[in-house]
């Protein structure tokens, strides 16, 4: 566990200091740890911290005695890296937390920078009041994934009488910028849910590449619990990536969120057609294109090599769909003759809104600005895509946003200069403790 919450630490300071990846620096520090409970420790506080950033940087504003943008990026680290699991793990006792922070900074900052690090927890540690009961208190409330929250014995929080954009923010840890764009965009409701969403760990969910009820037997036969997600073909894991890899080496299921696995029906794929799936990688749909095409051909395209070589190892998994893996100009023509695809599939790169407790660093790293450089890409690659379609053919744009710009407003620009598209059942879905958000336009060619 020590080892854990050291590489753990590690993660959190490249992030903090060079913008470095959080997914990255854990692909490679859990190859270092053989126990499951110890890669699962690492995993959760690496991905914990950065989820929970703003609502652990407004509790220590209101507990530390110097500001926060004055503080060393190893203290802070460690301030964060201390706090998170006494707040949000049960399992981890209070002085476990705190004594390994204050180890890994003296190692880090020296003596003096560990004091300031351990006298600021236990401080405000010491002002937790237990579990938040009766109506809620916005100013003292921390709340948790569950559902419960943890109350502060005085308020560490804005006051929402005066900002209540900014009191949302801190506490379900989320941009204010963001947060004042959705409660515009969706009103105040969905807005909750939508913050709620963002703090849950995402759910591990299966597509079932056999009938579902033998994917369930054989989930049974393991003693692995799970339940029926959303979707025709979705079973939801409690948490356990052991049992889903299993499930995959196998070739029963593939680790797929139930929204994603919603977007290639649209596509009303049948056998012998040709496809295109634009921007495929990591693989998942395209995966998911073959088993339900059965026979014909997919080209799954991608302008990264390092992607290219991911989509070219999913060969074994396409059955007998004639399959090629290919890298492509990230501008300018395709390299496929105009009207070659009966089906294109443009999975878009995008701001990941929809998706914020995956893609946990995205809110902290995105901006105003970023939608419409992003919504400028999207209508690009729709253009160059649209042009491969075959007459009668369907594409289906798809995102992991829920923002306009990069969605109805895309499709919309594309549609007004293009005559030959006919968008059609456009849909988008909101984040769910069950769900990621998402949205998906079918786009016929007449």
């Amino acid at each position: 566990m020590h080892e854990a919450r050291d590489l753990a630490a590690g993660i959190l300071w490249a992030y903090a200091t060079q913008g470095a990846w959080v997914r990255e620096g854990l692909e490679a520090a859990r190859e270092r740890l053989a126990d499951p409970r110890d890669r699962g420790l690492l995993t959760e506080l690496a991905y914990g911290v950065v989820r929970r950033q703003g609502t652990l940087d407004a509790l220590l504003s209101a507990g530390a005695r110097r500001p926060l943008k004055d503080l060393d990026p190893e203290v802070h680290v460690g301030l964060r890296l201390g706090l998170y699991p006494a707040l949000f793990l049960d399992r981890v006792p209070d002085h476990a937390a705190v004594d390994h922070a204050v180890g890994w900074v003296r190692r880090r900052a020296g003596a003096r920078a560990a004091g300031f690090v351990n006298g600021t927890l236990r401080a405000l540690l010491r002002r937790r009041a237990g579990e938040a009961l009766g109506r809620e208190d916005p100013l003292r409330d921390v709340p948790r994934e569950d559902g419960s929250a943890l109350r502060f014995a005085e308020p560490v929080f804005s006051d929402p009488a005066r900002d209540r954009l900014a009191n949302l923010a801190e506490r379900w840890s989320c941009p204010r910028w963001l947060c004042a764009r959705w409660q515009d965009a969706f009103g105040a409701a969905r807005l909750g849910a939508i913050l709620r969403a963002g703090i849950t760990r995402p759910p591990v969910t299966l597509r079932t590449r056999v009938a579902r009820d033998r994917l369930a037997a054989w989930l049974k036969e393991r003693g692995v619990a799970f339940d029926a997600g959303p979707g025709e073909a979705a079973l939801r894991l409690g948490g356990q990536e052991a049992a889903a890899a299993e499930a995959v080496r196998a070739g029963l299921a593939w680790v797929q969120d139930a929204t994603s696995q919603r977007v290639v029906p649209r596509l009303m794929l049948a056998a012998g057609q040709r496809v295109l799936d634009l921007c495929a990688a990591p693989g998942g749909k395209a995966v998911q294109i073959a088993d339900r095409l059965g026979t014909g051909r997919l080209v799954a395209v991608d302008v990264d090599a390092a992607k290219v070589a991911t989509l070219e190892a999913l060969a074994p998994q396409m059955g007998s769909v004639a399959y090629e893996a290919r890298r492509v100009p990230p501008e300018g023509p395709l390299p496929f003759e105009p009207g070659s695809f009966d089906r294109v599939l443009v999975d878009a790169p995008c701001s990941n809104t929809g998706v914020l407790r995956r893609r946990v660093e995205a809110r902290w790293r995105l901006g105003p600005d970023d939608l419409s450089a992003l919504a400028r890409v999207q209508r690009d690659l729709l253009a160059r895509a649209f042009s491969l379609l075959a007459p009668g053919g369907l594409l289906v744009y798809s995102t992991c946003s829920l923002e306009a710009e990069e969605n109805e407003e895309v499709v919309a620009a594309f549609a007004a200069h293009e005559p030959a598209a006919r968008p059609r059942e456009p849909l988008r879905i909101f984040p769910s403790a069950e769900a990621d958000g998402g949205f998906s336009v079918v786009i016929a060619r007449a």
